[in-house]
C-alpha cells in the first residue's frame, strides 16, 4: 500500500470509528491511530478529517447531485472525505481518486461507481464549491433544540460555525505577555490572540510555563470574576482541562481542584508540572463528595453537549445521533445541587458550559433559582472597557454562539453566578 492511500485508508477508518460507532477524535484508540504517524502526516490527517467533518453537510449536497442510489456507510464516508479534498482543500484530484478507489477495492465496495462520480465532480469542483447550507439542513435534533434563536442568530451560526477556531492564549501575569516572543491581539492584560498559527510546543514561553491555551469565551467569566479576599475556599469541580483552575492559580487563591476522569487528571497534573501549579487535586464523583467541608466559590463546568464548540468538535454534527440531553440535563442539576450543599453563605457558585442550547443555560439556571430560596442569580458584570464585548452578555448571564470577538473566533459559551443569600 503506497503511502498517500495508507494515511487516506486511516482517515476513513477514523472517520467511520466517529460516524459508525459514536467516537471521538480523543478516544484513545484513533489517538493511537494518528500518533503512529510521522509530525507533517498528523498534519494532514487532522486537516483532512475535521474538514471532512465539518463541510459533510455541503459534501452530502454534492453526493446528492452525482449519485442517486443509497449509499452503503463505507462508500459515504470515503466519498465526503475525497470530496473535502477536491472540492475545499484543492488537493491534486488523481491522487485522491487513486487512492479512495484503491481503499474502496480494499473495502469492497463500488469501486467503479466512486471512480467515475469523483471524476465528474472533479471536473465541477469550482462550481460546487459555491454550495451554501441553510439552517434547514442541521441536524433535526439540534433544530428542534434551537426555536428560541432569532433568523440573525441562525445566519450568524451557519456563516461561523465550520470554520477553523482561533488559538487563544491566557498568561499567567501581565508581564508575561508584555515580554511574549509573538504577535498577539490582545483581549485583556493577561490574554491575546495568536496571530500567526504556529506548533505552540516550538515557542520558548510555552515551554517554560508562561502561559496556556484557553479559549476566550471559557477564559472571560472568571477574568469578569471579582475576588476580593483570596483566603476563601475555592473549588473548582470539573476541571480538565484545566484552563479555570491555572486562571485561579495565577491569582494566587486557595483552591481544590477534581476531576472525575483519570486520565484527564493526568493532563493536568502534565500542565501543572509545566507551569509550576501546586494545589490539592482530587479525583472524585462530584456527585459523591462529602458534606464536611465547605467552600466560597465552586466553580461547575458541566459535562454538556458542548455544541458551543462545533469548530473543534465537528464529529458532534457528523455523528447520526445527537447527544443524551436527558441524562446531562439530569447531572447538570445533581451539581448545582451538590454545590448549594457545599457552598458558605454569601458564597458563589460559577456554573458555566460550552452550550448555548436553552436546557442547558438558562433553563437549568431558573429550575434551580426555583427550588432554591437561598440562591439568586448574581448580575454578570463587564470589568473592561471593551465594548464588542457586550455582546456576549444577556440579561445577567454570559451567553453567546459561535462567534467573533475582534475579528477572532470563540465558542458559544454560557455562565451564570449565583449566590447564596443568609
Amino acid at each position: 500500500m503506497l503511502k498517500g492511500e495508507k494515511i487516506r485508508f486511516d482517515i476513513h477508518n477514523i472517520l467511520f470509528s466517529i460516524y459508525k460507532f459514536n467516537k471521538t477524535l480523543n478516544n484513545p484508540s484513533i489517538k493511537k491511530t494518528i500518533e503512529k504517524h510521522r509530525k507533517e502526516d498528523v498534519s494532514f490527517i487532522n486537516n483532512v478529517t475535521l474538514n471532512s467533518m465539518r463541510l459533510h453537510m455541503h459534501v452530502l449536497k454534492i453526493i446528492n447531485i452525482y449519485i442517486k442510489k443509497k449509499l452503503r456507510d463505507q462508500e459515504k464516508i470515503l466519498l465526503i472525505s475525497a470530496i473535502t479534498q477536491i472540492v475545499y482543500l484543492d488537493f491534486k484530484e488523481y491522487a485522491v481518486i487513486n487512492c479512495t478507489v484503491e481503499i474502496a477495492k480494499k473495502l469492497k465496495v463500488y469501486h467503479g461507481l466512486i471512480n467515475a462520480s469523483l471524476k465528474k465532480i472533479s471536473n465541477d469542483k469550482l462550481k460546487l464549491r459555491e454550495i451554501e447550507i441553510t439552517f434547514d439542513d442541521l441536524p433535526v435534533w439540534f433544530k428542534n433544540r434551537t426555536n428560541s434563536l432569532t433568523d440573525i442568530q441562525k445566519k450568524r451560526f451557519i456563516n461561523n460555525f465550520i470554520q477553523e477556531p482561533s488559538l487563544h492564549l491566557v498568561f499567567k501575569s501581565k508581564n508575561k505577555l508584555e515580554k511574549f516572543e509573538e504577535e498577539l491581539i490582545k483581549t485583556s492584560d493577561i490574554s491575546g490572540f495568536l496571530i500567526n498559527k504556529k506548533n505552540i510546543n516550538e515557542i520558548k514561553s510555552f515551554v517554560n510555563g508562561d502561559w496556556w491555551v484557553q479559549d476566550f469565551s471559557s477564559f472571560y467569566p472568571l477574568y469578569n470574576l471579582k475576588i476580593k479576599d483570596k483566603n476563601k475556599k475555592f473549588l473548582d469541580a470539573c476541571a480538565a482541562p484545566g484552563g479555570k483552575s491555572f486562571q485561579l492559580l495565577s491569582r494566587k487563591v486557595n483552591l481544590d481542584l477534581n476531576d472525575k476522569n483519570k486520565s484527564r487528571i493526568q493532563i493536568i497534573k502534565s500542565n501543572f508540572k509545566r507551569l509550576n501549579f501546586e494545589t490539592k487535586i482530587f479525583n472524585d464523583d462530584f456527585i459523591n463528595f462529602k458534606e464536611d467541608k465547605k467552600y466560597d466559590y465552586i466553580i461547575i463546568d458541566a459535562p454538556c453537549s458542548a455544541i458551543g464548540t462545533i469548530r473543534k468538535n465537528p464529529e458532534i454534527f457528523f455523528k447520526p445521533k445527537g447527544p443524551n440531553f436527558k441524562n446531562l440535563n439530569i447531572l447538570q442539576e445533581k451539581m448545582l445541587n451538590k454545590a448549594a450543599k457545599l457552598l458558605n453563605e454569601n458564597g458563589l457558585i460559577i456554573y458555566m458550559v460550552c452550550s448555548f442550547l436553552d436546557s442547558e443555560t438558562t433553563i437549568q439556571i431558573y429550575n434551580f433559582i426555583a427550588k432554591n430560596k437561598k440562591f439568586e442569580i448574581s448580575r454578570f458584570i463587564k470589568i473592561d472597557d471593551q465594548r464588542e464585548y457586550s455582546k456576549l452578555f444577556n440579561n445577567s448571564f454570559m451567553l453567546t454562539l459561535p462567534d467573533t470577538i475582534l475579528n477572532y473566533k470563540i465558542d458559544g459559551y454560557f455562565a451564570a453566578f449565583l449566590r447564596k443569600n443568609k
